[in-house]
């Protein structure tokens, strides 16, 4: 691929399955060249215990200490993990993974949700997103409450004039009140590009990875 196309994952919420899906988007797309990068992530006593280690193992590759700038041990927010560890989160640093062009896909998935903060009082996951300046992949449920979470967060992108790219239903078990939370969302916020991911599915079909990426 000669252009770059780099993507940011984020979700309504914690525990949404961004890194779940983050592996499946890579197994979709490492037949094209795909890079995964988390630039923070906390709770993570290793490489091996972290996202990174998760989406490595999925994709069966092994994991680089590239794939993530800023790993915390303490299962909290990234700002409070970095106060207890007395590393400050620098964004600049962050940035420098993205200094040299990349001719692959780039995967880059945030912690936790949108207003999940990297420095207190300072820096949030919106903001770092603003200054990376890609495209947003929500992931959100289909369960019951996702209908006002998720429009929330279409809302907060639309008004912080954050392109969205499209949207990924993750956990749907084909309840039709699922279905119907689907329908609402995308009726309402009137995005055409997704996908939806069933409970525990182990790829996606290689035509809906061309779709949502505009493979040709």
């Amino acid at each position: 691929m000669k252009k770059t196309k780099n993507f940011f994952i984020t979700g309504t919420d914690t525990d949404i399955g961004k890194t779940y899906v983050s592996a499946l988007l890579y197994k979709g797309l490492k037949n094209y060249g795909c890079d995964y990068y988390k630039p923070v992530q906390s709770g993570a006593k290793s490489i091996l215990t972290s996202d990174v280690g998760f989406v490595s193992n999925f994709n069966k590759i092994i994991p680089q200490e590239k794939m993530c700038t800023y790993s915390f041990k303490e299962p909290v927010s990234p700002h409070l993990a970095s106060e207890i560890s007395g590393v400050n989160i620098d964004l600049k640093k962050i940035l420098e993974y993205f200094s040299i062009e990349k001719e692959n896909f780039t995967l880059v998935e945030g912690a936790g949700g949108l207003y999940t903060p990297l420095v207190r009082n300072k820096v949030y996951i919106f903001n770092l997103i603003k200054l990376l300046d890609l495209p947003v992949i929500v992931v959100c449920s289909t369960k019951i409450g996702t209908i006002n979470h998720t429009m929330l967060t279409i809302e907060f992108l639309k008004n912080k004039n954050i392109k969205i790219h499209s949207i990924i239903f993750n956990n749907y078990t084909s309840q039709f009140y699922e279905t119907d939370n689907i329908k609402v969302i995308l009726e309402e916020s009137k995005i055409k590009n997704f996908l939806i991911v069933k409970k525990d599915q182990k790829s996606i079909p290689l035509e809906e990875i061309n779709k949502i990426f505009n493979i040709k």
